[in-house]
């Protein structure tokens, strides 16, 4: 009886590894680390940052702030992230995780304030006076946080992903092609941000003539076309993939709305002068990087390890880890962007 009590009270009873809370971790903080990458593709060597640079590394502050968020519910207890620290084990990809994800959260949140702090305009409010700090404009400390935001940010996808080989016995989880999969469909949704806010947000990408002509749409297809590349040397690895594979596309509409989403953002891609094809393909894009997680993740699990052994889930839209938890997530992003961006604009108002 006493096991039973400790048991109820200690382990939330599942049949799955991964609630729907991990799906968010993995989307957002994916996209914080290419957005990142992103950023310093667009950095110039002696110069302020771009307008696009400061869009993205925004994508990745913004990924920074929501990922954790989701990671510590997805642990249900946060005094679990105490023992961390307190019992380091340095076999595990978690323990090292609890180390690399708060260095980059604080990477980037210095990496932004520098990056904003070149575009402030004369006159701010007293309360964002210090951000004209003369060592806020300092370039070789904007190219330090530059190179330990992407060393942090590759840490990042590292243990993401490795965490996931480590964690349970599906085929799908142990492929090498696991890692692009993650990393180019994470990257396809930072650089579709970073190139959609560049275009539409004039007042937070208001910059001299010539400085958002590094958007292009070829690297977004590039990333669109690699990723579902990925997934196909992943289908094809060995027969056990080939199985689940199979199994996915046969048991829900989720696997197959992924290459629909995949399908509709490529298409849009191609055509950046229509406003509402330019929006469809932001949300298809977003879903499609989404959704692939959730497959790859959540409804994976649910295919039985062996013939006797099933794995029954289902997703319940007003529980707390399911449909509840997903939308308190995304309306937790949507009220950190507001933030963030009120503040972006007043610091870049044109003059």
């Amino acid at each position: 009886m006493e096991n039973a009590v400790i048991n109820e009270i200690l382990v939330e009873p599942q049949h799955i590894v991964w609630l729907p809370w991990i799906v968010n971790y993995f989307f957002f903080v994916g996209v914080a680390a290419t957005a990142v990458f992103t950023a310093v593709l667009f950095a110039k060597k002696s110069q302020k940052p771009t307008a696009c640079e400061l869009t993205a590394v925004t994508v990745a502050f913004i990924g920074s702030i929501v990922a954790p968020v989701a990671l510590t519910a997805d642990l249900h207890q946060p005094s679990r992230i105490l023992h961390f620290y307190t019992d380091f084990a340095w076999w595990s990809p978690m323990a090292w995780g609890a180390i690399i994800l708060p260095l980059f959260s604080v990477v980037v949140a210095g990496y932004f304030v520098l990056a904003l702090a070149h575009h402030s305009q004369p006159n701010l409010p007293k309360w964002l006076a210090w951000l004209q700090l003369p060592i806020l404009q300092n370039q070789g400390l904007l190219w330090a946080f530059r190179l330990f935001a992407t060393l942090t940010a590759v840490g990042i996808i590292g243990y993401t992903v490795l965490e996931t080989y480590q964690t349970g016995t599906k085929a799908l989880w142990h492929s090498a092609w696991l890692l692009p999969i993650m990393l180019f469909s994470a990257w396809a949704v930072a650089f579709g941000l970073t190139q959609f806010i560049a275009e539409k947000c004039g007042g937070v990408c208001h910059t001299p003539k010539g400085q958002n002509q590094g958007v292009h749409r070829t690297p977004l297809q590039i990333l669109l076309i690699v990723t579902a590349l990925s997934v196909l040397g992943l289908t094809f690895h060995n027969a056990d993939t080939q199985r689940n594979f199979a199994l996915l596309f046969n048991g829900s509409i989720t696997a197959h709305l992924v290459g629909i989403c995949w399908l509709i953002a490529l298409i849009c891609s191609f055509f950046n002068k229509s406003h509402r094809l330019q929006w469809l393909g932001l949300a298809t894009l977003l879903a499609f990087g989404w959704l692939i997680r959730w497959v790859l993740v959540i409804q994976i699990q649910t295919i039985a390890k062996t013939n006797a052994l099933q794995n029954p889930y289902h997703f319940d839209w007003l529980a707390v880890d399911g449909g509840l938890g997903i939308m308190a997530i995304w309306g937790l992003a949507v009220c950190v962007s507001v933030a963030v961006w009120q503040v972006v604009s007043l610091m870049v108002k044109s003059r």
